[in-house]
Parts: structure tokens; sequence; C-alpha cells
């Protein structure tokens, strides 16, 4: 029997407290899918439902920030997501991650491997970035970086996350993740509730993008490989 219809049911309500005012409602959701042999059970429903496998490969892209972005599960006030650096047979387009923020809140686990997790703040005197502002199209195939002019941001904090580590964070922190290849990372993100924010990047260099730009598509041999990688993990069983 497949765990999705249930798990659908358990998060829906987690972000349904957080949007309530729940500070710890995102982290609880993201708890009810690592639960003991829940999170392994739902990777491989998708992986043996064929139909399920399809929907969730029309909706999987490597994501500009150069890493695997794999849709679990969707409904209008969460998504469960898959971020993928690397690893498990594929390779992951050579891309430096921005500096950025996001139009909504989210709660996130490393489930395998580390990055390093940095923190940045506006502040004179500081780095000169490049400033853009994201647009994605409805259909979530393409976008587009509006150029706003430069911005001095200084990094406020930053550590390496190892396995395990978990954390929330606003929709207004700007951030960035700096992969570790020799510990490819795999997280699990779950976004809350859409927001009314505006969603910036900032790039250490200008990005001579094309006005709109297309996301790269997830192959499905690269999801399947993505995916039965992690429901073979160990230490989710």
């Amino acid at each position: 029997m497949s765990v999705i219809t249930g798990l659908e049911r358990e998060v829906a309500g987690c972000v349904q407290d957080y949007a309530n005012g729940s500070q710890e409602a995102l982290a609880d959701g993201l708890s009810a899918v690592l639960a003991a042999r829940v999170f392994p059970r739902l990777v491989r429903d998708i992986l043996d439902d064929e139909t399920r496998f399809a929907t969730v490969a029309r909706r999987s892209v490597w994501h500009p920030n150069g890493f695997a972005k794999i849709v679990l599960l969707t409904a209008p006030d969460y998504r469960l997501r898959l971020h993928a650096w690397r690893g498990a047979g594929v390779t992951a387009p050579e891309v430096q991650e921005n500096v950025h923020n996001h139009r909504w809140d989210f709660a996130t686990t490393i489930v395998t491997g580390a990055y390093r997790h940095q923190e940045f703040q506006a502040a004179e005197g500081g780095e000169t970035f490049f400033g853009y502002r994201y647009q994605a199209a409805g259909d979530r195939r393409s976008y587009q970086l509006v150029p706003v002019g430069a911005r001095d941001l200084r990094c406020v904090f930053a550590a390496r996350l190892p396995q395990g580590a978990r954390y929330t964070m606003s929709n207004k922190v700007l951030h960035k993740v700096v992969p570790d290849f020799a510990e490819s990372a795999v997280s699990l993100v779950l976004e809350g509730p859409p927001l009314p924010t505006d969603v910036d990047v900032y790039a250490q260099s200008e990005l001579g993008l094309a006005p709109v730009v297309p996301f790269v598509p997830l192959t499905p041999k690269a999801l399947g490989h993505q995916l039965t990688a992690v429901a073979s993990l160990p230490h989710l069983h």
C-alpha cells in the first residue's frame, strides 16, 4: 500500500499549522516525511509506479544553481523536493550557486553527504554583487533574471553542514550553498505556502543570459539513478 496519500495529508496539516503561526510546524512536516521507513517507502513507491514516476520526471530539472531539483510531492500550499548535487551515476552542470532568497519559508535536512551553507546581508563596503530579480514562467519551464543593479553584501554566517543537519529558513534570508563534491549531498526541502515576496539573485559576475532561459529537464534515467540511490541509503531504513 502506498504511503503517499497519508503522508500528503499529514504534511498538509503541518503546513497549515505553519501558516496559522506555529513556527516549528514546517520542521514537524519534514520529520513526518523522515519518520522510520516512511521516506524510503515514498521514494520506492514513486520508482515502482510508472504514472507517479512520469509525473515526478516531468517536474524535475537541473536547477540553474547546479543541482538536480526533484519535486516528490506538490500541493497549492507546499512542495516536497529533493536536491541532489552530482553523484548517483550522473553529473550536474558545472555551475556556481548564486546568493538568493525565496518566495516561501522552508525547512530542510541533509539526507546524505555535506555542504557549506552561507548567509548574507546588505553591508556598505562589502563585496559587490550584480543583482537580478528572478521571475519564473507560469508553467515552471523557464525563467527570467531581470537586472536590478549592483549591491554590496557581506557573508554573516558560514558553516559546513553534515549529514543529518536540519534547519528552517525565512524567505527573506539571502543565502547560498557551496557543494562539497567529495561528499556529494542530497537534501530534502519542504517549502511552505507562497508569500508575496520578490526573489532576488546576486552573482559575483554579470550573467550574460538570454531574455528567457529554459530549465534543463532531468532525464528519466538520471531521475531513476538519483531516487534509487536515496531509497537504498542504509541509515534511512
